[in-house]
């Protein structure tokens, strides 16, 4: 029996995940199956079994691909931009369609993380290294700005997370985001922050 040629085989892999991803994202996770995912990728259902037994097995290939925003944090100097990159996150949670879905099919990531221990920690390392960034960009902010207070620029940190995450719970839910009160909620932190009021560059 000839040899599968391993390029050959991480190439239809990832095609297949790259198929998952959009019908997730289209559809949400509980409600795709792995026809679907076939559909979308141009292959047969057996084909899809030969690369993932289930598409639990999918999800978490995905998680492990998935991109963070901790890099945006990374890139932040100045609260300007900290206020940019928050508010065009929050606005991303609210938009409808594709973008919209991308965020609920993140919830249900965590809601199956719940059921899956390996699945679990890559879900709370992701989220960990976005808090850290998140952390650390305020706290390079504030030494900008001359202020000191550590421990008040932690607090700030934490709650602009808080902002994200109940705005991203609440889109799965099904109830308003309430995107312009969260908004207005992270302008008067960073300007907390930077001991005046900031536009957001975006």
């Amino acid at each position: 029996m000839p040899k599968r040629d391993e390029s050959h085989m991480a190439a239809v892999r990832q095609q297949i995940l790259n198929a998952a991803r959009a019908v997730f994202e289209r559809k949400g996770v509980a409600d795709a199956v792995m026809a679907d995912v076939a559909t979308e990728a141009g292959l047969s259902v057996g084909s899809i079994y030969v690369h993932f037994r289930s598409k639990e097995e999918v999800l978490k290939q995905l998680i492990e691909q998935a991109d963070s925003n901790a890099p945006l944090f990374d890139a932040c100097a100045s609260a300007p931009e900290l206020l940019g990159l928050v508010e065009s996150l929050l606005k991303y949670q609210d938009q409808a369609g594709t973008a919209g879905q991308a965020a609920r099919t993140a919830l249900e990531v965590a809601t199956f993380a719940r059921r899956n221990a390996d699945v679990q920690a890559i879900v709370a390392r992701n989220f960990e290294a976005l808090r850290e960034a998140l952390l650390a960009a305020v706290q390079r902010v504030a030494a900008g700005c001359g202020r000191t207070d550590k421990a008040g620029a932690a607090a700030i940190g934490e709650s602009l997370l808080s902002l994200l995450v109940a705005a991203q719970s609440q889109m799965l839910i099904g109830v308003p985001t309430c995107t312009d009160a969260k908004i207005k909620s992270a302008r008067w932190l960073v300007a907390v922050l930077h001991g005046a009021p900031v536009r957001a560059k975006r």
